[in-house]
């Protein structure tokens, strides 16, 4: 892999721009702004529970109540949530607190 020219709209999106001397393959790194963004749309339109912070991980467990140890979201879709009533999550990745309605995914249980 080798570094390669971005086009504009390459350079909007990605932070650098990769390319395979074999294949002609080309892998882009996201800029951290856009890689943000990206997290919060997989939040809001998943159908099970995701972490905020990560975004990959849905391995998300319900809590009782608030454990004061590990960090909590300030996402403003967290506290509109919590006002309604939300049940707490933990992501077990990243040990960050939100609230969401949504069920975790069933696979997250299992593991």
């Amino acid at each position: 892999m080798g570094r390669a020219h971005r086009t504009a709209l390459e350079k909007i999106v990605y932070s650098g721009v990769f390319s395979c001397d074999k294949c002609k393959a080309r892998v882009g790194w996201y800029h951290p702004v856009v890689l943000r963004q990206l997290v919060r749309l997989q939040f809001v339109f998943s159908i099970h529970t995701r972490c905020l912070k990560c975004g990959k991980t849905e391995r998300v467990s319900r809590l009782a109540k608030r454990d004061y140890i590990d960090g909590f979201s300030k996402s403003p879709l967290s506290w509109v949530q919590r006002l309604l009533g939300a049940p707490i999550n933990r992501c077990s990745a990243c040990r960050l607190q939100y609230y969401d309605w949504r069920r975790p995914s069933p696979e997250a249980k299992s593991e």
